[in-house]
């Protein structure tokens, strides 16, 4: 390292640093700017689209609870709301009620369709991991009602590392749909330990017996 024996030299040796370098300087501090100017804009878009979702979200609840189906009903509010403001937690978390309504009423096509819109625009780096989850669970269980077991497992993998019992529970239901009995006892006495509720916890007991009735 250079030795300067006075502010002089000190004060040349910077302004020689900078003769040389100038252009460097000049792109590096003109790249922080960029990013920095990148950043704040894309902050300011999101808090505005959020600002925008919110809004129709709480005019789509608003809209529903006067309506004969509520969340089921065509909207175009909600529309606007998917289709422009998808990105949002508004928007998915209103792709998830209005499946979850569809398929309380036995629609379970159309409740598939916006589970699987939920399961994408939830997914990924920037997605959400609570949604994404929920639409997996939803479509693992209407895959099982339409005995499409290994369809409702492959929903199910990503999730299977994890201690949630109800996960368990679809696996092993899905499992016993495709006869592996073993693989299927196996997800029932993980789910029986894991849950904490008697009631979930006979349910699961009544699906091992049915199995071992069948063994």
């Amino acid at each position: 390292m250079a030795e300067y024996t006075n502010d002089d030299e000190r004060l040349l040796a910077i302004v020689d640093f900078i003769k040389h370098y100038k252009k460097l300087i000049i792109t590096v501090l003109g790249s922080i700017s960029v990013i920095g100017i990148s950043i704040f804009g894309l902050k300011s878009i999101q808090y505005s689209n959020n600002e925008a979702a919110g809004a129709l979200y709480n005019k789509w609840i608003e809209e529903a609870a006067i309506q004969e189906n509520g969340l089921m009903d065509d909207s175009v509010v909600f529309d606007e709301l998917v289709i422009d403001f998808k990105s949002t937690g508004f928007a998915q978390l209103a792709i998830l009620k209005k499946a979850s309504a569809l398929a309380e009423n036995s629609q379970l096509d159309l409740s598939k369709k916006y589970f699987e819109d939920l399961e994408s625009l939830s997914s990924g780096l920037f997605g959400n991991d609570l949604l994404n989850k929920m639409s997996k669970v939803s479509l693992a269980r209407i895959l099982i009602s339409e005995k499409n077991y290994t369809e409702a497992l492959n929903k199910l993998e990503s999730l299977m590392s994890g201690s949630d019992p109800l996960v368990k529970e679809l696996a092993g239901d899905a499992l016993a749909g495709q006869k592996s009995n073993d693989l299927a006892i196996e997800q029932y006495n993980f789910a029986k330990d894991l849950y904490t509720d008697e009631a979930s916890k006979n349910i699961v007991i009544m699906k091992l017996n049915n199995i071992k009735e069948v063994l």
